[in-house]
């Protein structure tokens, strides 16, 4: 691995949290927040200028990537990016120990919104845009932000898009990477720009606007209220949030095209089809089940059921029920599409719809060879043949997500109190959720937990965010050899 070039374009990411966080001081200023919080942004914002600067100047050099310096970078960037996003919540003292810290920009960053904090209304200004302002930033991605900006990257960038980008696809939209990367920011941007807008005019502030618009084209699930959107009580903010998330969920891919007219770029691909069944199917399910006796008004019931599931599936976590008390079936409906996820080249997390579409396809292919040995059949995605390298891939993606969740759920079966709590914890940080079942559903945190569950956690929101291969591969010795 080139370290002195991977080093160099990691210099970038701490300039990026230098200006974040100085927006975020600047906000709090103007909002009159606790001199100790304008402090400690202050001082977060000049560390992460210095730990950018000085690693800028120390690597400076030509730039020649292959596939491993791309790995190389995505790993080191993210584990660089969190450990500087942990900084504000230290030194304004909102996080009792370096663990909270840390899985709090873990969490954002990843876009899990799993939190530790309580009593949000009561913390400072600065600390609730950080919170969702890190959510944005993570959202599409932070590498693919420097793949945009940053030209001098060349034919380098697409190492960087591979291994950064979110799920199996890659769809390139231009010749040149940086060109398709600064179109997927540009639609994310002006996504955030419509629902800001959007939730302004349904009655929220500004501020409250801006944190929930970052936090919904992320499907990152922050809110600046501990009852997260329920505690708004606005049905309209809970309509503009579903109809963006459920966007949200969707490859960007398919926005670009819708945007360039392509207006049945959406009903023509096989992946959003089944995502939207998912969605219906659960819908309907939970619908039926859940709201039996629970809810007096069908049409309180239809909103806050749909945000729900259309939330979990998203991974977003924002919630307007307490999904805890609802009946176990429709928790376990929920609990599969926690695993299950948005659409790959979204925002959304989970293992993604197309990899659970393209396994169901060789399971079906396995048992009609089993009926007839001397057939051939193909794995198909509408009429697209898929290689059988992209099958043993994908196929390998469920083995791992399989044997790291069976294992972190072991561990975490020592630090938490129930099983319950464990498995949906692992599932939850592993699909970039937030919210789970047991103790750390809609009405409670992951606070009580201990500081090595808390780090077990925050390293499973970035195995998930990452696709798994990203930080698995470092792992092993044949990586790091020549």
């Amino acid at each position: 691995m080139n370290f002195r070039a991977v080093f160099h374009l990691i210099s970038f990411l701490p300039l990026v949290l230098s200006l974040s966080m100085m927006i975020c001081w600047l906000v709090g200023a103007r909002m009159d927040d606790p001199w100790h919080a304008q402090r400690a942004f202050a001082l977060s914002a000049a560390i992460s200028l210095i730990t950018g600067s000085i690693l800028w100047t120390s690597t400076r050099g030509p730039v020649d990537l292959n596939r491993r310096d791309g790995v190389g970078i995505v790993a080191f960037g993210w584990l660089l990016c969190t450990v500087l996003g942990a900084i504000p919540f230290i030194l304004s003292g909102v996080a009792m120990n370096p663990a909270d810290a840390w899985f709090e920009a873990v969490s954002g960053f990843t876009t899990t919104g799993a939190t530790v904090l309580e009593n949000l209304e009561s913390l400072p200004r600065a600390i609730l845009l950080w919170r969702s302002m890190s959510q944005f930033i993570g959202g599409m991605g932070i590498l693919v932000l420097c793949v945009a900006i940053l030209p001098l990257l060349g034919s380098g960038g697409m190492q960087i898009y591979r291994a950064e980008a979110a799920g199996p696809s890659k769809d390139r939209l231009t010749p040149r990477i940086a060109g398709t990367a600064k179109l997927l920011w540009g639609v994310y941007a002006g996504l955030t720009l419509l629902v800001l807008l959007l939730l302004r005019a349904a009655g929220l502030s500004w501020f409250d606007a801006v944190c929930h618009a970052f936090s919904t084209t992320a499907t990152g699930g922050f809110s600046t209220r501990s009852a997260s959107i329920s505690a708004l009580n606005n049905p309209a903010v809970e309509w503009i949030v579903t109809v963006f998330m459920f966007i949200c969920g969707i490859n960007f891919a398919l926005h670009w095209r819708m945007l360039r007219g392509e207006w049945r770029a959406w009903f023509r691909d096989t992946e959003w089809r089944l995502y939207a069944t998912l969605i219906g199917a659960a819908f309907l399910a939970i619908l039926f089940n859940a709201s039996q006796g629970s809810y007096s008004d069908f049409s309180r019931a239809v909103r806050e059921i749909l945000f729900n599931v259309v939330s979990i599936i998203t991974s977003t976590g924002f919630t307007t029920d307490d999904y805890g008390q609802w009946p176990a079936f429709s928790q376990f409906v929920l609990f599969l599409l926690m695993i299950v996820g948005g659409c790959a080249g979204s925002t959304a997390g989970g293992v993604k719809v197309i990899r659970v579409l393209v396994l169901l396809k060789q399971v079906s292919r396995e048992l009609k060879l089993f009926i007839q040995p001397q057939a051939i059949f193909h794995v198909k995605i509408g009429r697209q043949v898929v290689e059988p390298e992209i099958v043993s891939m994908i196929t390998a993606f469920f083995v791992i997500f399989a044997l790291l969740g069976a294992i972190a759920s072991a561990c975490m079966s020592f630090l938490v109190p129930d099983l319950k709590t464990a498995i949906s914890a692992v599932v939850s940080c592993l699909g970039n959720i937030g919210p789970g079942l047991g103790a750390i559903d809609p009405s409670g945190t992951y606070a009580f937990m201990p500081s090595a569950a808390k780090v077990l956690l925050a390293s499973c929101m970035l195995l998930g965010r990452l696709e798994l291969y990203t930080l698995v591969v470092i792992l092993i010795p044949g990586f790091w050899r020549r």
